[in-house]
């Protein structure tokens, strides 16, 4: 009796360790589970932010004139993404000190927000309004000047003006398209910065995926990354 009394005393003990392993084994792989969602949404987030990015590649196209070969593409860029990661974690770092407000949810301008709740306000907040307006107008005018070039440029090429004239004037049209976007820019605005933030980015990031992303991605393949395009120009020369 004693040691069938052990023997179901050592069977239940080896149960129990089994159930223990169970239990921290679904433990574990819950938390995992949950880790790679949280991933996978940062990804898509990542991803569809790119995609958004990708709708101002007239403007990549106009600021890349200034490049003299296609190595300085690389050197900017990687430039670009440092000073853009360390200037992201700053803000978001601001703005966690402040999330908690009930107020935060209602900000058009979380970062504004954050100034006028942090220290230094009275400085700060007369600061980064000045520097928000100087953002919106410098990204408003490289915005419609990319549109002129992308709209005026096939339009132009019907002219019998040289390149230098081109240059050197600038035609009714282009007056025109500008006023056109401006006007489009200032309807667009009344919206709200928080309806096209939540809305009108994403749509623009979806659209981008058809109409710029594949285009863009079927172009590297064919042409190897540009790599047969400057071989056929170098033997042609």
């Amino acid at each position: 009796m004693i040691g069938g009394k052990r023997a179901l005393e050592a069977a239940y003990e080896k149960i129990q360790k089994a159930v223990d392993r169970t239990n921290l084994v679904r433990k574990v792989s819950s938390v995992l589970s949950v880790c790679i969602i949280i991933g996978l949404l940062a990804v898509y987030v990542a991803f569809l932010y790119g995609t958004f990015q990708l709708a101002n590649v007239a403007v990549f196209v106009q600021h890349a004139k200034s490049f003299e070969k296609p190595k300085d593409a690389v050197k900017s860029m990687a430039i670009g993404g440092v000073v853009n990661a360390i200037l992201m974690v700053m803000v978001v770092l601001g703005i966690m000190t402040v999330y908690l407000e009930p107020e935060m949810s209602r900000q058009s301008v979380p970062t504004l927000f954050m100034v006028q709740n942090g220290v230094g306000k009275r400085f700060m907040t007369p600061l980064i309004s000045v520097l928000i307006i100087l953002g919106a107008v410098s990204t408003a005018v490289n915005m419609v000047a990319a549109m002129v070039q992308r709209i005026c440029h096939g339009l132009e090429k019907k002219t019998q003006q040289t390149k230098q004239e081109q240059k050197k004037t600038v035609t009714k049209m282009q007056i025109l398209v500008a006023l056109v976007c401006c006007v489009a820019d200032f309807g667009i605005a009344q919206f709200g910065l928080l309806t096209l933030i939540q809305k009108a980015y994403s749509i623009l990031a979806y659209l981008a995926i058809p109409v710029i992303l594949v285009p863009y991605i079927v172009h590297m393949v064919v042409t190897r990354m540009d790599t047969r395009n400057e071989r056929i120009t170098e033997e042609k020369s």
